[in-house]
């Protein structure tokens, strides 16, 4: 992974701080119906996202709490494939949450995989944080298997632990522990 004072490069990837300059682009790829299955996305209109992006404190540092989202560009290919995003909390700096999306088409080519690994590295080495944790629904099978491939671990089921389309939903819990090491390669 090489890191510029704000982007996140992989072997294949780019991962691109969302700004305000480009918050309009995460709003059309959230728009993407398949993206909507497992997760439960703004349904707010454009000018309406990219004025809540340019609310949010950006910094390039992983330090402190906030929501950090990139992303993720691949050469030869105009539009994003998909974002990640990691959300350090207020309470806690010790942990953060990790998400993810990749539109249909680009899905099992390991893209995803090598993006969350590069951000979970940065999560550990620049924000310092001990564990980082994702939540799926358990019907994911997909991005149930990503998250074990880069030893994340299962924790259990979260009972309504979320809610997808207005409704609550269960979701299971993973954890990755910097003692435990960085993602498998």
């Amino acid at each position: 992974m090489t890191r510029d004072d704000k982007s996140i490069a992989t072997k294949r990837l780019r991962l691109e701080p969302v700004t305000s300059e480009n918050a309009a682009t995460l709003w059309r790829l959230m728009q993407t119906a398949e993206l909507r299955t497992y997760q439960d996305l703004p349904t707010m209109e454009r000018a309406q996202f990219v004025a809540l992006v340019a609310s949010h404190r950006r910094r390039s540092d992983l330090r402190g709490p906030g929501r950090y989202e990139w992303l993720i560009e691949r050469a030869g290919i105009e539009e994003p494939i998909g974002w990640v995003s990691l959300r350090i909390g207020e309470g806690t700096q010790e942990s953060g949450e990790l998400g993810y999306s990749l539109v249909e088409e680009q899905r099992g080519q390991g893209y995803a995989t090598e993006a969350v690994r590069a951000l979970v590295n940065a999560a550990f080495a620049l924000a310092g944080l001990h564990v980082v944790r994702a939540y799926c629904l358990p019907e994911n099978e997909r991005s149930r298997a990503l998250l074990k491939r880069l030893g994340f671990r299962e924790e259990g089921r979260l009972k309504h632990g979320a809610s997808l389309r207005g409704r609550p939903v269960d979701v299971i819990c993973y954890t990755l522990s910097r003692s435990g090491s960085s993602p498998s390669k």
